[in-house]
Formats: structure tokens, C-alpha cells, sequence
């Protein structure tokens, strides 16, 4: 089955997540995020459009049209805030997005970026697989898509032509 792009079906649990902009080849990490609530989080950004870095009102903002996947990571410790703040900014340093929106660290997560076994832990999670990943089409992916179906089903009909000659 087809993974089908549907906010929707995100977790509504704390994260951090990726943003991605361009395709195949050309993707890059266009900004890196945390949520206290991943889905509502992704509809403030790709939906109501309310969010602060799609607005426009900072210098850089991003444009929800061009992201084409988002990937995120769950982890148990990121309902504490300072945790997740934390895990952010490890996850800068990894993905270097091209928008940061992040503001003064509480003093938890400073105390947590300061602690090895922390930083440790946090890069395995970020090296390891996404615990999700959504990716959005475009005009020419639709159109591609419908081509491989319609190549399918010409094969299938042209089995079933020979299967019914063959069997009379």
C-alpha cells in the first residue's frame, strides 16, 4: 500500500521534525522544528499558515508550497520542554537547515546541551531512522504516477487477453 500525504494521520505528540524543500537529488533541510503536539504544529505551518516562519515577518520565512516531506522523531523524554529544546538544537547542528526559529534556551536545556551522555544520546536518535516521514507530490508526480498505473494496467489486460486465449 502507498503511503498517501494526509496531516491528518501525524502523531499529535511531541517531536522534532524536518522540513524538507526540492526533490530527489536536489532535497535539502529547508528548517528544523520541535512540536508539543506534531500534527497541530504541521497545520499551523502547511495549513492555517499562521505560524512565524510562514508569515513573513523575520527576515527568512518559508513558503509552505515548496515542502515535500517532513520527517520527524519521537522520543520519550521530549515531553519535557527543555529536553526537547534541547534535542532542537543538536538536531541543528546535524541537519544545518537553512531557517532556524528558536529563541533563549530554558536553563534545563542548556544544562542538557552541556552534558555528553545527552548530546551522545540525541545524535544516535537523529543518525537513526525517522520515526516517521510524510512526503507531499507535486503536479508532475501525480502525472508520473498515473503513466506507471496506466503501464500496469496495459499489462494486466494484455495477461488476461492471453490467459483467455490460451484457455479456450
Amino acid at each position: 500500500m502507498h503511503q498517501r500525504p494526509r496531516i491528518t494521520d501525524l502523531p499529535n505528540t511531541p517531536a522534532v521534525y524536518l522540513l524538507f524543500g526540492g526533490k530527489k537529488g536536489n532535497k535539502f533541510v529547508a528548517y528544523v522544528g520541535i512540536a508539543d503536539k506534531l500534527r497541530q504544529r504541521v497545520t499551523q505551518h502547511l495549513i492555517r499558515r499562521d505560524s512565524s516562519i510562514t508569515t513573513g515577518v523575520s527576515i527568512v520565512s518559508l513558503n509552505p508550497d515548496y515542502v515535500t516531506e517532513i520527517q520527524w522523531w519521537e522520543y520519550p523524554d521530549f515531553s519535557d520542554r527543555g529536553f526537547l529544546e534541547a534535542a532542537e538544537e543538536v538536531a541543528f547542528d546535524i541537519f544545518n537547515p537553512i531557517l532556524r526559529s528558536r529563541g533563549k534556551l530554558t536553563i534545563r536545556a542548556q544544562e542538557l546541551l552541556n552534558n555528553p551522555e545527552f548530546k551522545a544520546k540525541m545524535t544516535g536518535l537523529f543518525n537513526s531512522s525517522p520515526s516517521g516521514n510524510l512526503e507531499f507530490f507535486d503536479f508532475q508526480d501525480v502525472i508520473d504516477r498515473i503513466s506507471k498505473i496506466e503501464e500496469k494496467l496495459d499489462k494486466l489486460s494484455n495477461q488476461i487477453l492471453e490467459f483467455n486465449k490460451n484457455s479456450n
